[in-house]
């Protein structure tokens, strides 16, 4: 049933949870070699700066800016 709490749906002991794409990836993936393997745009951004594309100057043509930016992110 792990599927329904990465999907946000199903029962849920703390109703919220919620699931934090870039903390998840700055926890487990620190160095961010799972973005550079799938994001190619994105591979010559050194260290755990990939995280946050946007404010590490780099948008413009490659890659979109966020639509939206949530405090703490």
């Amino acid at each position: 049933m792990n599927w329904q709490w990465v999907a946000g749906t199903g029962t849920d002991t703390r109703p919220n949870r919620v699931l934090n794409p870039i903390r998840q990836a700055e926890r487990y993936d620190p160095e961010g070699d799972y973005v550079r393997r799938w994001i190619p745009e994105l591979a010559h951004i050194p260290g755990p700066a990939i995280h946050k594309p946007w404010r590490a100057g780099i948008l413009g043509a490659d890659y979109p800016a966020p639509i939206i930016e949530c405090n703490g992110m």
